[in-house]
């Protein structure tokens, strides 16, 4: 198996250092981890959740819908939803309607909220 350092030096001189490094995840400080809402947390669970096993840019293109039904996914709003939000969602068109995926954003926003400061647990995330 290639090393990282070998895939990434071999992408730099096919593509170029300033492509490549446009396409790499932008690493945040324990600080700048700190610094991000819970909601935007929220999103980005939920984004990963959706793009898993469909084309990522359908899901990209709806994704302003998922932001306005989830109020911007607002952690406590997003919690307190019940079934009956879900099944409303569930003929929601502009949505993937997927039931399993959408049961699971309110129970992560509740599973955020058990945790309180879910930004500084992500930061104090131990490091190996």
């Amino acid at each position: 198996m290639n090393r990282f350092e070998e895939i990434h030096e071999a992408a730099l001189i096919r593509h170029g250092g300033t492509a490549v490094e446009e396409r790499l995840p932008r690493i945040l400080t324990a600080d700048g981890l700190r610094a991000l809402p819970a909601d935007r947390y929220l999103s980005a669970m939920t984004l990963r959740i959706f793009r898993a096993g469909l084309k990522h840019s359908v899901v990209d293109g709806k994704w302003p819908a998922f932001e306005e039904v989830f109020a911007g996914f607002d952690v406590r709003r997003v919690a307190s939803m019940h079934d009956e939000d879900i099944e409303a969602l569930l003929a929601d068109r502009r949505l993937i309607r997927h039931a399993g995926k959408l049961r699971a954003v309110p129970r992560n926003a509740r599973a955020i909220m058990e945790i309180g400061d879910f930004p500084g647990w992500i930061a104090d995330w131990p490091v190996t």
